[in-house]
Parts: C-alpha cells; structure tokens; sequence
C-alpha cells in the first residue's frame, strides 16, 4: 500500500514564499540552482534545509531554511545611489514583509529573516550582476 504524504517544502514553505515576494514587488520568481539571468532584477529561491526541531507521538515540527536571492543588473560605476540603495531598499521591504507575516495562515510560522548577505560570493558573474542573500526560516507543524 502506498503511503500518503505532503510535500511541506513545496505547499507550505515555497509556495506561500513565493506569493507573498508575488504580491509585494514586480520582479518574478525562479528556483534556479545555477545562475540564469532572467529579467533585469528578480528573485531566486533555493532550498537549503529542512530539520525536525520536536517530535512528538503523533506529530512532529520542522524547521526550514530557503536563501532568497535577489538579482539586479545595473552597469557603470558602483555608487551608493545605484547600487546599495536600491538592493538595500528592497531587502529592507523583504524583511518587513516576512515580519508582517510570521505566521502565514496555515502553511508557516515563526518565519523570519535571519541573515542578509550584501557581499556573497558571485564567482564568475558579471561585475554588472549585484547579488544580496537572505535566510528566511519558518516552522511546519506536521501531523502524521
């Protein structure tokens, strides 16, 4: 007999993730592994953990992590008025939003942002390419 299951990375993390970046800004939303540039500035989801924080006899909560990325090419010189500011500005919004909705109806909670990274490492990329991480992290409490 097959078992029944619920993919809570997908129905409970990324999938209300992606909505709330959705209906706050413009820029779409991928899930690429390796660098693709898709528009002049977007949103790139990656999932980077997921660990059981309490188990219970008929239950059990887990805790998630996704870095969200954010992309935006801008040429020319590196100033604060073009390039700190407006990834800084949309970051900060990032961050307003998660807090805004810690707990997201019934998909998450405890949500947060817990680290912003301006200075990631980008390898190869473009130095037209501006780069800045975040680690959003929630709860899924799991009946099973």
């Amino acid at each position: 007999m097959a078992i029944t299951f619920t993919n809570h990375l997908q129905a409970n993390i990324l999938d209300p993730l992606e909505a709330l970046l959705k209906a706050e800004f413009t820029q779409p939303v991928s899930y690429d592994i390796d660098y693709v540039q898709r528009a002049t500035n977007w949103f790139n989801l990656r999932p980077i953990s997921d660990t059981v924080e309490e188990e219970l006899a008929a239950s059990h909560t887990r805790s998630y992590e996704v870095l969200v990325q954010y992309y935006r090419i801008v040429s020319g010189q590196h100033r604060k008025d073009t390039h700190i500011d407006t990834v800084a500005s949309v970051m900060e919004r990032v961050k307003r939003l998660i807090r805004n909705n810690t707990s997201h109806s019934t998909y998450f909670f405890n949500g947060s942002i817990e680290n912003i990274n301006y200075q990631p490492d980008t390898g190869d990329l473009s130095s037209d390419v501006l780069l800045v991480e975040a680690t959003f992290s929630a709860n899924v409490f799991e009946v099973v």
